[in-house]
């Protein structure tokens, strides 16, 4: 018998970018036996703009959660269709203590009510 050590690919689909901070907090997630929440979040989050990209991150200082929006733009040009990416930034304070467990909260609570939530909308739709 012949038993393979397999390794565990976490898939954000396509509205949410593979990043490390978003990786490590769906890790922390497994972990917490909390992963359900969090992926019925981005489902919710999903479902709405589906053609919007997502990043999410920390800046330098580890202070905020930078979010990154990239909009798809199109544009006909001589019988093409170009696509190009408005890239907006996001910054959220992050408060002391465990910065997986509050960016967990944060999609949790993103994902609550998607289009109509105010930090959907501000993070998304940048109202």
């Amino acid at each position: 018998m012949i038993v393979n050590n397999t390794n565990l690919s976490l898939n954000f689909g396509a509205k949410f970018l593979n990043t490390e901070t978003l990786k490590e907090t769906a890790e922390y997630a497994i972990k917490n036996n909390k992963f359900e929440k969090l992926n019925t979040a981005r489902k919710n989050i999903e479902e709405y703009d589906t053609f919007v990209k997502l990043a999410v991150d920390r800046d330098e200082s580890g202070k905020n959660f930078v979010f990154t929006t990239y909009t798809p733009k199109y544009t006909l040009k001589n019988g093409e269709v170009k696509k190009r990416f408005k890239k907006t930034r996001t910054l959220i304070p992050a408060q002391k203590g465990n910065y997986l467990n509050e960016l967990y909260n944060l999609i949790i609570k993103m994902g609550n009510n998607a289009p109509e939530n105010k930090l959907y909308k501000k993070i998304i739709r940048n109202a």
